[in-house]
């Protein structure tokens, strides 16, 4: 009786210990060592300031701060949704700011259009992107198609006015019109914008699908009193610094816009090309 009893002892022992180590390897298992878990590549501070996805989701990202939307829908991007507006409605999305990236002194500025010929614009200049400025009518930056006579001309006169210091104007990358007009911008497809500014060399870039389309030295760009971030028209489209109404010639962008993207650095020409070919 009593080795009966020892071998109970022993049976249950040994139950117990299988029991132990099956819920130790099921801890294992489902509690990762310290450390293993995802990782943000761009922790805040990093050199990607400002990113709006533009998926139509509370207009979400990893960098941008929530913003709204007027008279506009969302359709398929060139990576996932984007913004579709309607030109007509001076429709745009505002954010409240672009996080730090007003504090910057070299920057990149990348994102992606598409707009199709029976949407050109000949009779207004027609706002894409603005960085604003409450003190300077055309704000920090502002991208903009200007109206172009030639209606059968599937070349966008692509405009660029930046902030000089002392609320001045650098109008050094608006001439690209004419011979100097952008080629095939209104054909339907994606097309990536991208501008680099290196503070310390004082040059900027321009490019075009991930390629070069000009480089300018001897520059000087500066935000002041940087504020809203506004996508699809000018910084009045927001009411900051009088309205659409007090400037007849102005319009909202009627065509598509996905991934905004602001850096405060001036990435390299490998990183420009790397964008655009990831449809980033």
């Amino acid at each position: 009786m009593y080795i009966t009893f020892i071998k109970k002892l022993i049976k249950n022992a040994l139950v117990m210990l299988v029991l132990g180590v099956a819920v130790t390897s099921c801890q294992k298992m489902t509690r990762p060592a310290l450390g293993d878990y995802p990782k943000d590549t761009n922790p805040p501070g990093g050199p990607l300031k400002f990113y709006a996805a533009l998926d139509g989701i509370a207009l979400d990202s990893i960098r941008a701060n929530f913003g709204v939307d007027n008279n506009v829908s969302y359709a398929a991007g060139v990576n996932g949704k984007a913004v579709q507006m309607d030109g007509t409605k001076n429709g745009y999305v505002s954010f409240a700011s672009a996080n730090d990236f007003g504090a910057s002194k070299s920057f990149t500025i990348s994102f992606w259009l598409n707009i199709k010929m029976s949407q050109k614009d000949n009779n207004h200049a027609v706002g894409v992107l603005s960085f604003a400025n409450s003190k300077n009518f055309w704000g920090n930056i502002t991208f903009y198609a200007d109206n172009n006579a030639k209606s059968a001309s599937d070349s966008m006169d692509l405009k660029i006015h930046f902030n000089a210091p002392n609320n001045g104007d650098n109008w050094n990358f608006a001439g690209y019109n004419f011979a100097n007009a952008w080629p095939k911008m209104y054909d339907g497809n994606w097309h990536q914008v991208a501008f680099t500014y290196d503070d310390a060399a004082h040059i900027g870039t321009v490019y075009r699908d991930g390629a070069q389309f000009d480089k300018k030295t001897g520059q000087t760009i500066a935000f002041e009193n940087s504020s809203n971030l506004v996508i699809g028209g000018f910084q009045e489209a927001a009411g900051i610094v009088g309205k659409y109404a007090d400037n007849t010639w102005m319009a909202g962008f009627p065509g598509l816009i996905d991934q905004v993207r602001l850096y405060g650095t001036a990435l390299t020409a490998a990183e420009i090309g790397a964008l655009y070919t990831s449809k980033q």
